[in-house]
C-alpha cells in the first residue's frame, strides 16, 4: 500500500504531486494508493505564500472538518486524482500519528511495516524514492508467495 499525504496550499506538493499520478498507473493493478488530506500548510490566515495567490490558491486553515473537506474537494478538481483521498480529522490524528505534514509519502508492506517512510515536506517528498521501495516490496512479496 501507498499512503500519500498532502494538501493543497503546499505548492511543492502540487508541483510534485504528478508523479506520485505515474507511480499509481504504472503500478494499481500491484498496489493499493491512498491519500489522506492533511492541514493546510500555507493557509491566507497562517504562513501565507504568494506563489499560491499567483496559482489562485487561496484559502484559510479549516476549523472544522466540513471546512476541511471542502478544501480537499477543490485539491481534487484542481489535481483530479486518480485515486481515493481521504480526510484527516481537524485536529489531525491521522497526520499526527504518520508525521505526514505538510506532505509525506510511506510504502506499507503486506505485512503491515513501513517500508519506506519519505522525508516531510517538499524536499522529502520523491515519487521515484517510493516507487524503487514499492518495486522491493512486491519483489518481497513474489518472493515470500
Amino acid at each position: 500500500m501507498v499512503l500519500v499525504f498532502g494538501n493543497f496550499t503546499c505548492g511543492p506538493f502540487r508541483a510534485l504531486y504528478p508523479g506520485v499520478e505515474d507511480v499509481y498507473h504504472r503500478f494499481k493493478d500491484d498496489a493499493a494508493f491512498l491519500g489522506v488530506y492533511v492541514r493546510e500548510a500555507h493557509p491566507t490566515d497562517g504562513w501565507a505564500m504568494m506563489s499560491n495567490t499567483m496559482a489562485g490558491v487561496t484559502v484559510k486553515q479549516p476549523t472544522t472538518y466540513a471546512e476541511r473537506a471542502a478544501v480537499a474537494g477543490k485539491f481534487c478538481a484542481k489535481l483530479t486524482p486518480s485515486f481515493p483521498f481521504l480526510v484527516d480529522g481537524i485536529t489531525d490524528p491521522v497526520g499526527n500519528a504518520y508525521s505526514g505534514m505538510p506532505a509525506r509519502l510511506y510504502v506499507i508492506d503486506r505485512d503491515g511495516k513501513v517500508a519506506y517512510k519519505g522525508g516531510r515536506g517538499p524536499f522529502g517528498f520523491k515519487a521515484g524514492e517510493m516507487e524503487q521501495a514499492l518495486v522491493m516490496a512486491l519483489l518481497g512479496d513474489r518472493d515470500s508467495d
